[in-house]
């Protein structure tokens, strides 16, 4: 991940020294594409530049471009000015014609590089295509190095947040890049502020083509939710979906509403487009924890295996296992007769838990139980009875499992939980210090929405800082654009 990262960072220097480089070389003269048209067969003469400021910028050449009016600039001082260009346009072969006596203003000055910037109808300078391809390039390599550390670890079965974040990232940028391809092949872009108010819009397209997957997503976690509630009953933990859904479906409103100005009052432009920039972002991100959580479920476990914890929870009064806690065990019991009878290796199983206020004996030891009474030997069973938390399952069994054979990393580990429980049980292994495998064990599918939330909320606490780095950079960039890089 660290070389992959480093080529992603490589990648953005050299785009942006490559992009400095070019606008230094052509920077000194500079042709502006104004949007002035006249017949085909017209020609310009005389054309003159009057400035306010003189000494600044010189005007070395007038003539039209397939109608299209065209003047070439050089610079000979540093400084910004306006001025007044005063030309002719005549028919093109008719000696006799005098032409006609036009005007055309212009704001445009000389950066302390010796850059010519023309600020008349917004920003542009010579290499502007440059700077809009260097773009690109740093939104396709994003792309490609984000998702090929996304997919690589979901191969491996390595879940954690972090490569979740290169999901969510790598779809922003994948989005990002092919809505300005696009819109760049449907709209003319005849300088930088036009790419920039190309750019600026394609928050608001993002968003739109975001809203379907997003309502299917907000509806499934509100149905589930209230059928949750329905057989779990109610707590505020079960209504997390509901809550989500509202939020969206509100946020959702009043963002398409102050961007399509129904409400009929001023909000800054700028923050509007801020505010759907990150909501795109954030939806992203959503998008590929629920993928993750999902996959992680899916993750076919190598029959390699020396350890597999099993990840408590509450028992019964009369100390026998709940239905969800015998589907962990038998999943894990399940797997390890598969891996002996395909590779002739057994495996220790680490039943992890402690006793809780209300309950009889340490759910390690119900399961130890449970285990034996399916015919598990008890040299295979490493209880683990202490842990109260499914961090400190992980921590304690690491701890059990090292006093039995030493070195974790030395050894194959699995776990085995609930579907909605394992991309959890990934990120709590690996937050204390072994990297494990998980068995999924199935329950309900209605518990699944609330573990998309736990974990989306979970990454954003867990990347923090990147998240924020990222934010950064995302609203600097639109407030430039907004505002023109003036």
């Amino acid at each position: 991940m660290k070389k992959k990262l480093l080529v992603l960072n490589i990648g953005v220097v050299l785009a942006v020294v490559v992009t400095f480089v070019c606008m230094l070389a052509s920077g000194g003269e500079y042709t502006q594409q104004t949007r002035t048209f006249y017949g085909a067969d017209d020609r310009i003469t005389g054309a003159e530049l009057v400035c306010e400021t003189e000494g600044i910028i010189e005007l070395t050449d007038a003539y039209l471009n397939n109608g299209q009016t065209m003047f070439e600039f050089k610079s000979v001082g540093r400084g910004r000015t306006k001025g007044v260009i005063n030309y002719t346009v005549a028919a093109s072969g008719a000696d006799t014609d005098p032409g006609s006596i036009h005007t055309f203003s212009v704001d445009i000055g000389v950066n302390m590089f010796g850059m010519v910037v023309d600020h008349t109808m917004g920003l542009s300078f010579s290499g502007y295509r440059v700077a809009i391809f260097a773009v690109l390039f740093v939104l396709i390599l994003t792309v490609v190095i984000t998702l090929w550390i996304y997919v690589k670890a979901i191969l491996r079965g390595e879940f954690d947040y972090s490569m979740v974040s290169f999901g969510g990232i790598g779809i922003f940028a994948m989005s990002l890049f092919a809505f300005t391809v696009y819109k760049m092949q449907n709209n003319s872009v005849h300088g930088f502020s036009d790419f920039t108010w190309l750019a600026l819009d394609i928050g608001t397209l993002l968003f739109i083509a975001l809203m379907p997957v997003m309502l299917l997503m907000a509806a499934f976690m509100a149905f589930s939710n209230i059928w949750l509630m329905r057989h779990e009953g109610y707590r505020p933990a079960n209504a997390l979906g509901i809550i989500f859904a509202v939020l969206w479906f509100v946020g959702t409103g009043v963002l398409l509403g102050v961007e399509l100005d129904v409400f009929g009052y001023w909000i800054p432009t700028t923050v509007v487009k801020v505010v759907i920039f990150i909501a795109d972002y954030l939806e992203c991100i959503f998008l590929a924890t629920a993928v993750s959580t999902v996959l992680a479920t899916m993750f076919r476990v190598p029959y390699d295996k020396d350890y597999i914890i099993i990840l408590g929870c509450r028992i019964r009064k009369d100390g026998t296992l709940t239905p969800l806690l015998k589907g962990r065990v038998d999943r894990a019991l399940k797997f390890e007769q598969a891996q002996y009878e395909k590779t002739g290796k057994h495996a220790v199983f680490v039943p992890s838990g402690g006793q809780g206020p209300d309950e009889v004996m340490a759910e390690g030891q119900a399961m130890e139980n449970y285990l034996a009474e399916q015919g598990v030997p008890a040299e295979r069973i490493k209880r683990e009875d202490k842990s109260t938390n499914t961090l400190q399952n992980m921590a304690f069994s690491k701890a059990v499992i090292e006093a039995d054979c030493g070195d974790i990393s030395q050894k194959k580990v699995a776990f085995s939980t609930t579907n909605y429980h394992v991309f959890r049980g990934y990120v709590l292994a690996k937050k204390c210090g072994f990297e494990a495998q998980g068995l999924s064990a199935k329950t309900k599918g209605y518990f699944y929405p609330n573990a998309f939330l736990r974990e989306f909320m979970g990454l954003l606490v867990d990347q923090k800082l990147r998240h924020i780095g990222y934010i950064a950079v995302m609203v600097l960039a639109v407030v430039l654009m907004y505002y023109r890089l003036i």
